[in-house]
Formats: C-alpha cells, sequence, structure tokens
C-alpha cells in the first residue's frame, strides 16, 4: 500500500501521543474523567451549551488537539478506582484509538453545523473546521479509509443552502462531497482492518467474545421461530435506536460520547422492566442486519428487505434503521443477553 508523507506524520503524532507524557500526570477518577470527556465531545449534545473561545479550535472533532487531548484523558484514567464495567468501557475507548476512526473527523449522525451554532462556535472556527475535514478526507483515501454512499449523503444533508450561503468554506466541502467516490460496499468490513475494528465493538457492547457466524446463527434461530410484531419508536438517526428499547430503564452513566454518555450494556443488565415481545424481536432484526452489513457484506437491498419483512416497517422506516445502524455499529448487541436468555 502506497503511504503518504502525511500518513507518516499522522502516524507519528500517533505514536507520540502513545509514548505517554514527559511531565508527571495525575490521574483522573471516574466523576472527572467523565466531566472532562463531557467537555470535550461537546458536540454529542446540546444540553449543555458552552462558548468556545477563539484558541479552543481542539474542541471540534478529531482535530489533532482534541485527539492528542482525549488520548491524554484516557491515558490518565485511575483504572483502579473504577467499576468493572467502567474499566471495560474506559479500555475500550482506548482500543478505537487504533482504527481509522480517526481519519473521519465528521461524525456523520451529528448536524455539526447546526450544533456549533449553538454552542457559540465563531464562524472562522467552523471554516477552518471545514477545510481541515478535506484535506483529512483526502488523506484517508490515501490509506484505503473512504465514507459509504450513506455516510457522505448524510454529510451533504448537513451542508444546507442555509449554511453554504454563509460560507465558501462550506460550499468549497459541499462541492468535494458531491463529486466524492464512495466505496462500494456500506459495511465496516470493506475498511483497513474493519472486520477487527466491528469485532472489538461487537466484544464490547456484547460483552462476550463470539464468533460473528455463530451469533448470526443464532439469532437467525431466534427470528425463525417469531412472529411479526409492532413496536412504536420514533425514527431519527441522530442517537443509537437503541435508547429508545431502555427509555424505560434507569440510565446507567457511561464515558462514551457516542452513546450519549450511557452504559448500554449496563443500563439493560440493571432494567427491572419486563421486555415486550416486541421490542426483544427489533433488537434481534437490528442485530441480525448488523451483523449482515458489518461483517457478511450484505448489500443495501439485502437489509431493507431483512427489515421490512421481518419488523413490518415501511420503506423509509427500514432506511431510517439501516442508517442507525450504519452510523452506531453493533450498539445493539447491548441487549443480546436479553434475547437469549428471553
Amino acid at each position: 500500500m502506497k503511504t503518504s508523507r502525511r500518513y507518516v506524520s499522522s502516524a507519528l503524532v500517533l505514536l507520540t501521543m502513545m509514548s505517554g507524557c514527559t511531565e508527571p500526570q495525575v490521574n483522573l477518577p471516574y466523576t472527572e474523567l467523565s466531566a472532562q470527556l463531557k467537555q470535550l465531545n461537546w458536540f454529542s449534545s446540546t444540553s449543555q451549551l458552552q462558548v468556545l473561545a477563539e484558541n479552543e479550535f481542539a474542541g471540534l472533532p478529531f482535530t489533532e488537539l482534541y485527539l492528542r487531548k482525549r488520548h491524554d484523558l484516557l491515558l490518565r484514567a485511575d483504572l483502579t478506582s473504577f467499576g468493572e464495567v467502567a474499566v471495560q468501557e474506559a479500555q475500550y475507548l482506548s482500543i478505537q484509538q487504533r482504527y481509522p476512526e480517526r481519519f473521519l473527523p465528521w461524525p456523520v449522525h451529528i448536524n455539526l453545523p447546526k450544533v456549533a451554532k449553538l454552542q457559540g462556535v465563531s464562524s472562522s472556527q467552523l471554516d477552518t473546521w471545514y477545510g481541515y475535514v478535506e484535506s483529512r478526507l483526502n488523506e484517508a483515501r490515501e490509506s484505503k479509509i473512504v465514507l459509504n454512499r450513506l455516510e457522505r449523503n448524510q454529510l451533504l444533508e448537513h451542508l444546507t443552502p442555509e449554511v453554504t450561503r454563509q460560507s465558501q468554506a462550506a460550499r468549497q466541502l459541499m462541492k468535494y462531497l458531491e463529486s466524492y467516490r464512495v466505496r462500494s460496499s456500506l459495511g465496516m468490513y470493506q475498511l483497513p482492518n474493519g472486520k477487527e475494528w466491528y469485532q472489538s465493538k461487537l466484544n464490547f457492547y456484547s460483552g462476550t467474545v463470539n464468533a460473528p457466524e455463530s451469533l448470526l446463527s443464532e439469532l437467525q434461530s431466534v427470528t425463525s421461530n417469531t412472529r411479526d410484531v409492532m413496536v412504536q419508536l420514533n425514527y431519527k438517526t441522530s442517537e443509537p435506536l437503541v435508547h429508545q428499547l431502555l427509555a424505560k430503564c434507569d440510565k446507567a452513566a457511561g464515558l462514551n460520547w457516542r452513546d450519549q454518555f450511557v452504559s448500554l450494556r449496563q443500563t439493560a443488565s440493571q432494567c427491572d422492566t419486563k421486555w415486550t415481545k416486541g421490542e426483544l424481536q427489533f433488537a434481534t432484526v437490528m442485530m441480525e442486519v448488523d451483523l449482515g452489513v458489518h461483517y457478511f457484506a450484505w448489500s443495501q437491498k439485502q437489509a431493507l428487505l431483512a427489515l421490512q419483512s421481518r419488523l413490518a416497517l415501511n420503506e423509509d422506516q427500514a432506511f431510517v434503521v439501516l442508517k442507525n445502524i450504519l452510523f452506531f455499529p453493533a450498539t445493539s448487541f447491548a441487549l443480546l443477553n436479553q434475547i437469549t436468555s428471553a
């Protein structure tokens, strides 16, 4: 594989990050780590507004300074004071730093222009970040890290006419994305180390280590013995749909901004409310399609057919669920134990 100077530079930055700091650092207890991660990942929520200073460009997603700050926080976690689940989550977040995510600076489920406006980010900061996104995506392509079609289209949806009218940098990014060559398939398996990356997510959210082949077989045996049962959900892509399945449960705090700082697996395991057949079936089919798309190279047509036929969804609803599966890989497996023990 051809390696660019930019890639080598980024790799050196990462190695420097992983070598540790030269100055002694104070270890962070759970509450302090959680607070600092929430501050760093301000863009994941509009519930806690904060105004960024002009020199806080690091606060925008996946800049080099952001990555260094995140790594430093995770490195300083005082795991000896954490509970078992919290230790697993901190270790999972540290492991995720190895994978291609850092080359994809715009989390596609987040409407960054809208959130940035609410949070008081200056137009100059945002324009600089738009340029960073384009250069990072170019750099990523050299390493065969490429957006899929639905991810690219979601970013274009965020760059609305109102946004592009007010920003030349946003217009430039829009033009770049319009001509962007997407990868041929939807799932993570097509990314460098994609199957390994997906397996790490699968292990974390399920709380077990299972081969995808055996998991798919088990899930398909469950769905083949169930009848279609409707479940009422608010279909949207801004958060993992599993949050709605867990809405009746007391939320357990977590460290992952992608899960809105909720420990999904712990929330599910501690939930005292009985699950309905419809909720369990919905979660089961989501898991099956998740595996199919991200590991077994299912096409969009295959995935939509499974969702529509087994969950009695219309085409629009099935498409939203598919995007949720693509944007939040393996999160539905937080409910795996509830499925297998039902």
